[in-house]
């Protein structure tokens, strides 16, 4: 018999408890437009994933100064958050990371950036160069926009080899013009 070793995934996001509350509806909004944003999931997502960060630094702000676990699990964290951008240099306590807000995350990812790096017109058509394979993280392509650029690969972000916008062979209705333009030459010499 088959045995199939599929993970049963978690949800990554969580739902908001009070979903008509004006202020925050118009607050998301306003994000979703601001960072180009396909649904309210998005959000939601970085959110949980902002809320585990901070849980994390409360319980070890709970602990003694000295207590080992405090002290072993404090610099991995940092330095975590730091490798995403998400802290600066400057900032190196528990209390930093407590001040995160959702936008610092929302800053960090690649269609954020690729927006911001000028690759794009628009928020909106960087998402659509993200997901139509036109962009690369250092040599990778990298096909998700919500995909977090660490410091170090930030300056790596370009058009792909082999996109039509990087050095690649033209697009399909590009490569078709071309054709009706040598197709339309070749008519006039003829005559």
């Amino acid at each position: 018999p088959h045995v199939s070793f599929r993970t049963n995934y978690r949800k990554a996001y969580r739902t908001v408890r009070r979903p008509f509350e004006k202020e925050r509806l118009d607050q998301e909004l306003k994000l979703c437009g601001e960072y180009g944003l396909r649904c309210k999931r998005e959000i939601w997502r970085v959110q949980y994933m902002l809320s585990k960060v901070r849980k994390a630094a409360r319980t070890l702000l709970m602990c003694d100064l000295k207590d080992p676990k405090r002290l072993f699990e404090t610099p991995p964290l940092i330095r975590r958050l730091k490798r995403y951008g998400v802290l600066t240099d400057e900032e190196n306590s528990l209390d930093d990371i407590l001040k995160l807000t959702t936008q610092i995350f929302m800053e960090r990812r690649l269609q954020t950036k690729v927006f911001k790096l000028n690759l794009a017109k628009s928020i909106h058509h960087a998402r659509v160069l993200i997901r139509q394979r036109h962009i690369r993280v250092g040599k990778q392509v990298v096909n998700v926009p919500s995909f977090l650029v660490r410091t170090d690969s930030e300056k790596h972000i370009d058009l792909a080899v082999d996109s039509p916008y990087g050095n690649g062979r033209p697009g399909r209705v590009a490569r078709r013009r071309a054709a009706q333009r040598a197709a339309a030459g070749g008519d006039d010499e003829d005559v």
